[in-house]
């Protein structure tokens, strides 16, 4: 088996992009919330079903064609008109790729907050855990069993990223790995302000002693809603980057295995702090393709132990490890994220360090 370094480094970072958008928006929601989110795989499968719902219904309109059919019959006819679509009118290609990420952030956020409000009203959040989970798995079954989303269980091809008109599978892969990076980049950043901002210590505040903010007057439900909202659109935007790197969507891509992923990224990276898991997102993504390429190197060895297992025992055992002995994750949160909370810990710094100096001289 021979590996091509560059494709593989471009493929990496995709990846790395995608899962980092969707590890930022569960810490949003529990590291920053203290909301269980087990079932983010649902909020990723939205952005995957808008685009199904875009590429063959609105891709033609936009380049004024009709929409045939893109089930039973018609798949083929329909696979190739929108792939010349996207071959031959990159503009109109780039156009419906940016729609559909609108309208499955606005999708997300409105099912995010269906979902969430009514279970949020209540005093222990892990019913909401439960309601998302099984939601997670009923949206699953029913989209496999319809036809018309993405053609059940048969899925969807042609589904491209908006790069397919240049001229090298490298460039292709490069460009779209650069506008998944630069999209995990703007997530970050605005995962972070909202961290440091009032109402990122308002939902700390919920997350630590939910009686005293409750107390304080803080609005719990329509807060902690807010977060899975906004949680909840930047799981289906990667949705969008996720589906159209892989040029195929199918229901089974979307099950609790992808939403423990997740959780394990955030666990191991630490929960509360951004940058922990962009760390969790990067550690997980290179384990992921290690064991991916072990699974393929011992199949071609003719290995009758199925690899596969041996990536989710791993990812066990590191989220055992770390709630046992590391619950913080590798880098801890943060406990000054506010401008007046640093400049009161460097005062302190700087008093410690002016009462060692004084008692060396002393000494």
């Amino acid at each position: 088996m021979i590996l091509d370094p560059i494709g593989t480094l471009i493929s990496l970072l995709t990846s790395f992009g995608v899962a980092a958008m969707i590890a930022l928006s569960l810490n949003l929601e529990y590291g920053l919330g203290g909301i269980p989110n087990f079932g983010k795989a649902l909020f990723v499968s939205i952005g995957a079903y808008t685009a199904g719902i875009t590429y063959t219904r609105l891709l033609p309109l936009l380049a004024g064609q009709a929409a045939p059919y893109p089930c039973g019959a018609g798949m083929s006819q329909a696979l190739q008109v929108r792939t010349e679509i996207m071959r031959t009118l990159p503009a109109v290609g780039l156009t419906n790729f940016l729609i559909t990420l609108v309208i499955a952030a606005l999708i997300g956020g409105i099912v995010g907050y269906l979902a969430s409000y009514p279970a949020l009203r209540l005093k222990d959040e892990w019913f909401l855990g439960l309601v998302l989970l099984a939601s997670s798995e009923v949206v699953r079954i029913v989209v496999r069993g319809a036809e018309p989303v993405i053609c059940a269980h048969n899925g969807l091809s042609g589904l491209s990223q908006p790069f397919v008109f240049l001229p090298t599978a490298q460039f292709k892969a490069a460009a779209f790995a650069g506008l998944t990076l630069l999209a995990a980049a703007l997530c970050y950043w605005f995962a972070q302000r909202l961290t440091c901002s009032p109402y990122g210590r308002m939902l700390k505040a919920m997350r630590e002693n939910s009686d005293v903010a409750a107390g304080l007057g803080k609005p719990m439900a329509r807060t902690r809603a807010s977060v899975m909202v906004i949680g909840s659109a930047m799981a289906a935007v990667a949705g969008v980057f996720f589906v159209t790197n892989i040029g195929f969507a199918s229901a089974n891509d979307y099950v609790v295995g992808l939403t423990l992923d997740i959780w394990v990224m955030i666990v191991l990276g630490g929960l509360g702090n951004m940058r922990g898991a962009l760390l969790g997102a990067a550690i997980i993504t290179l384990l992921d393709r290690a064991t991916a390429i072990a699974a393929i190197q011992a199949n071609m060895l003719g290995s009758q132990f199925d690899f596969n297992y041996a990536r989710y025992i791993l990812f066990a055992l590191i989220l055992l490890v770390m709630l046992r002995y590391r619950r913080q994750g590798l880098l801890p949160e943060r406990l000054d994220t506010t401008g007046a909370g640093k400049f009161l810990a460097k005062l302190r710094r700087q008093d410690v360090a002016s009462q060692e100096a004084t008692v060396n001289r002393h000494a």
